[in-house]
């Protein structure tokens, strides 16, 4: 079947949705000419992120009693969930009419300054009760998009051209909810008092390393417990929601119920979103940067392990590349959804595994995914490190075990001009400097790399030369500081796991600046058998400031191959070297520009 013959006119490449289901008369409408949907033209709807596949009753005789929500003008079967492990048809319908009310279910009068305690005002008892009223009673919205209701539940082309534009249905949406099914209000309610609190006994750690020791652990121990507690709702397992979360942080939080909670951290009270518990664990991440406790504590590791895998931090970064490596913490039903279901991410017009002709595996799409970023976004792409060595020819690419280290967490940074999630009206100029493609050699996919490249002693010494310089002291009130350091040296490196390199000295991944160079020094030392170079990989101008990018790698021959491989990633920032007109000497080595930078090319990976 074509993809248009069941909407004729429909344009694939449109923001609106094939269908819509209306919440009042539960009626799933097809497209119209002139995006009308049951006769209403260019409706407001909202989206609505959840999981139920695990949960289905694929069986006719397989609990016979259980009922499907009850949806006219469709022709494919709605999918039964099962209510002993998931949630109920009649908890469903609840929820899904609690979604069509306003978003925003609080009233700022409600709270004092505080913002915790009700503020019985003159207000508050003669005006809430009217909005409760209106709140239980009226529909703010009627059109509802539904992935059962909305795409195709029979397998074909159709399905999956829907499927495939799922970005732009979130992206043109009123807003968006996730449902919490198995988290009740109350429940979540006391998780999330009990993550901030913890979270405010970390932050109390002091900065100044000459004060006595701070006991962490009570509030480590509170964080693993609402973390844990959070993250055993299914949605937190799905895979296809680790591609909505990512596409739709702002999306409202929704209790078992349908209730939504209150985020009363700031000064106007505002429905709490993914946005809001993104920057709790973010500040745990900040706090890990500078906290005293020993890197190796079983208790620090286990809570900084359950961030990663939960994909809380990835879905906090403003950078896709470290999806693929969550979704293998995931149970999807297909393999291949562990590409398919994030692929759109990276933007509503990247595709990836379009041959329908082609039976993929999942290397070959993990393959046409990687290649599909090294030439749309170079420098994007190698902006992860991997947590296990890769196979040779494969280091090019993202990895099931790769991960975005916080120095990279800005994609829009290295190229990637999808995100939304980083509200700033900083101006982000990125280019790229480096040419990478493809080639097959043997049954191996490989990159080549051309560009420019430096030793690495000879960028580790300018680096040390720069923050020893009279300019050193500019970089305080840099935007460069993006950590929460109190001091940060001139450049960061993130080093890969697998290599020669690994595992490097303790204490040496703290981002100040005495500890950057001792790291940088380190690697110096420690590849005298190996000669590291920075392979440039572009530049970014933000709001004044300008940094460069690179890969550090080194020559290898392996199998009678010669190939670059690389050991991690570096940034570093060269704009503060100069005053008006005045450049320091450094200037043109940080740049890119000097004599120590000189032509490679060749295989990498």
């Amino acid at each position: 079947m074509n993809i248009d013959e069941d909407h004729p006119g429909f344009d694939n490449e449109a923001v609106w949705p094939r269908r819509l289901l209306h919440v009042p008369s539960m009626t799933s409408y097809k497209w119209a000419p002139g995006n009308r949907y049951g006769g209403r033209q260019n409706p407001s709807y909202i989206a609505v992120s959840y999981t139920w596949g695990r949960f289905q009753l694929r069986h006719p005789d397989e609990n016979p009693h259980v009922c499907a929500l009850p949806i006219r003008g469709i022709s494919w079967p709605v999918p039964r969930v099962d209510p002993d492990v998931h949630f109920s048809v009649d908890q469903f319908q609840h929820v899904i009419y609690e979604m069509m009310k306003t978003a925003e279910r609080h009233y700022e009068f409600d709270y004092t300054k505080d913002q915790r305690t009700l503020q019985k005002t003159p207000g508050s008892w003669l005006v809430r009760p009217l909005l409760r009223w209106l709140e239980r009673h009226r529909m703010v919205y009627e059109f509802l998009w539904l992935d059962i209701a909305c795409i195709d539940q029979r397998p074909g082309p159709i399905q999956m051209a829907e499927i495939g534009r799922q970005a732009r249905i979130f992206q043109n949406a009123a807003h968006s909810y996730v449902w919490l099914s198995h988290l009740s209000y109350d429940i979540l309610e006391s998780i999330l008092d009990n993550l901030r609190v913890a979270v405010s006994g970390l932050d109390q750690e002091p900065y100044n390393r000459t004060e006595p020791p701070y006991n962490c652990h009570t509030w480590i121990s509170q964080a693993i417990q609402s973390i844990g507690d959070l993250t055993n709702d299914p949605w937190f397992k799905s895979l296809w929601t680790l591609q909505e979360g990512f596409m739709c942080n702002h999306a409202i939080i929704l209790s078992k119920e349908g209730r939504v909670l209150c985020d009363t951290s700031r000064v106007v009270v505002r429905s709490f979103s993914l946005d809001n518990l993104f920057g709790i664990t973010y500040s745990i991440i900040q706090w890990s940067e500078r906290t005293r406790t020993p890197c190796k504590d079983l208790e620090l590791l286990r809570l900084m392990d359950l961030i990663h895998k939960t994909g809380l931090a990835a879905l906090f970064c403003n950078n896709p590349m470290g999806l693929l490596g969550i979704s293998y913490n995931r149970n999807p039903t297909n393999e291949l959804d562990r590409v398919y279901g994030i692929m759109q991410t990276l933007g509503p017009d990247f595709r990836v595994g379009t041959d329908s002709t082609h039976r993929y595996t999942l290397n070959e799409l993990e393959n046409e995914f990687g290649d599909a970023i090294l030439r749309t976004c170079p420098v994007l792409s190698q902006m992860h490190v991997h947590l296990q060595a890769p196979a040779m020819g494969s280091g090019w690419r993202v990895q099931a075990n790769s991960r975005v280290p916080w120095m990279a967490e800005r994609g829009d940074m290295f190229g990637w001009n999808c995100g939304n999630r980083v509200e700033t009206n900083i101006e982000i100029s990125p280019l790229a400097l480096c040419s990478l493609s493809t080639c097959n050699v043997g049954n191996t996919l490989w990159a080549r790399i051309s560009g420019k490249a430096c030793d690495f002693e000879d960028l580790q010494r300018g680096w040390k030369s720069a923050d020893n310089s009279e300019y050193a002291n500019k970089i305080n009130q840099s935007l460069w500081r993006m950590h929460g350091c109190t001091d940060q040296a001139i450049h960061m490196i993130a080093l890969d796991r697998g290599t020669y390199l690994d595992p490097q000295p303790p204490g040496l991944d703290i981002l100040n600046v005495e500890a950057s160079h001792e790291l940088a020094a380190w690697m110096t030392e420690k590849s005298r058998r190996h000669k590291l170079v920075v392979f440039l990989l572009g530049q970014c101008s933000f709001n004044m400031e300008m940094f460069c990018s690179g890969v550090i790698m080194f020559k290898r021959e392996e199998h009678g191959i010669s190939h670059w491989c690389r050991v991690g990633i570096c940034t570093w920032l060269y704009s503060h070297m100069r005053e008006e007109d005045k450049f320091h000497p450094l200037w043109s080595l940080l740049k890119g520009d000097s004599e120590n930078w000189y032509h490679i090319e060749g295989l990498f990976g």
